[in-house]
Protein backbone atom coordinates (compact mmCIF):
# COMPACT_ATOMS: atom_id res chain seq x y z
CA UNK A 1 0.00 0.00 0.00
CA UNK A 2 1.35 3.22 -1.02
CA UNK A 3 0.80 6.86 -0.05
CA UNK A 4 -0.41 7.66 -3.56
CA UNK A 5 -2.65 4.92 -3.43
CA UNK A 6 -4.47 6.45 -0.59
CA UNK A 7 -4.40 9.57 -1.53
CA UNK A 8 -6.00 8.79 -5.13
CA UNK A 9 -8.33 6.53 -2.96
CA UNK A 10 -9.72 9.26 -0.56
CA UNK A 11 -9.80 11.81 -3.65
CA UNK A 12 -12.27 9.42 -5.78
CA UNK A 13 -13.80 8.67 -2.77
CA UNK A 14 -14.59 12.16 -1.83
CA UNK A 15 -15.74 13.12 -5.52
CA UNK A 16 -17.02 9.87 -6.60
CA UNK A 17 -15.37 10.41 -10.09
CA UNK A 18 -11.87 9.34 -11.57
CA UNK A 19 -11.98 12.00 -14.06
CA UNK A 20 -11.84 14.75 -11.43
CA UNK A 21 -9.42 13.21 -9.42
CA UNK A 22 -7.63 12.64 -12.27
CA UNK A 23 -7.71 16.23 -13.00
CA UNK A 24 -6.66 17.25 -9.86
CA UNK A 25 -3.41 14.98 -10.06
CA UNK A 26 -2.52 16.05 -13.43
CA UNK A 27 -2.63 12.46 -14.78
CA UNK A 28 -4.63 10.35 -17.00
CA UNK A 29 -7.98 8.62 -15.45
CA UNK A 30 -6.83 5.20 -16.34
CA UNK A 31 -3.73 6.15 -13.51
CA UNK A 32 -6.32 6.34 -10.93
CA UNK A 33 -8.94 3.42 -11.65
CA UNK A 34 -5.52 1.13 -11.90
CA UNK A 35 -3.98 2.79 -8.67
CA UNK A 36 -7.93 2.24 -6.89
CA UNK A 37 -7.99 -1.39 -8.71
CA UNK A 38 -4.34 -2.29 -7.02
CA UNK A 39 -5.53 -1.46 -3.60
CA UNK A 40 -8.54 -3.37 -3.65
CA UNK A 41 -6.35 -5.94 -4.82
CA UNK A 42 -4.04 -5.96 -2.05
CA UNK A 43 -6.77 -5.38 0.35
CA UNK A 44 -8.88 -7.95 -1.01
CA UNK A 45 -11.81 -6.53 -1.28
CA UNK A 46 -14.01 -4.19 -3.69
CA UNK A 47 -13.97 -0.45 -1.93
CA UNK A 48 -16.38 0.81 -5.36
CA UNK A 49 -19.35 -0.51 -6.93
CA UNK A 50 -18.74 0.29 -10.39
CA UNK A 51 -21.42 1.09 -13.36
CA UNK A 52 -20.60 2.42 -16.88
CA UNK A 53 -18.85 5.60 -15.99
CA UNK A 54 -20.07 5.97 -12.40
CA UNK A 55 -18.57 4.39 -9.32
CA UNK A 56 -19.98 5.40 -5.71
CA UNK A 57 -18.21 4.07 -2.43
CA UNK A 58 -19.60 0.92 -1.31
CA UNK A 59 -19.66 0.03 2.92
CA UNK A 60 -16.60 -1.58 3.02
CA UNK A 61 -15.38 1.49 1.19
CA UNK A 62 -16.90 3.86 3.37
CA UNK A 63 -15.27 2.02 6.60
CA UNK A 64 -11.64 2.09 4.62
CA UNK A 65 -12.19 5.70 3.90
CA UNK A 66 -12.40 6.69 7.26
CA UNK A 67 -9.85 4.66 8.59
CA UNK A 68 -7.69 6.27 5.17
CA UNK A 69 -8.30 9.87 5.78
CA UNK A 70 -7.06 9.42 9.33
CA UNK A 71 -3.63 8.13 8.04
CA UNK A 72 -3.21 10.80 5.60
CA UNK A 73 -3.77 13.50 8.26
Amino acid sequence: MELLQLTYFCDAAETENFSRTAQKYNVPPSDISQSVKRLEAELAVKLFDRQANRIALNTRGRAFYQKAKQALT
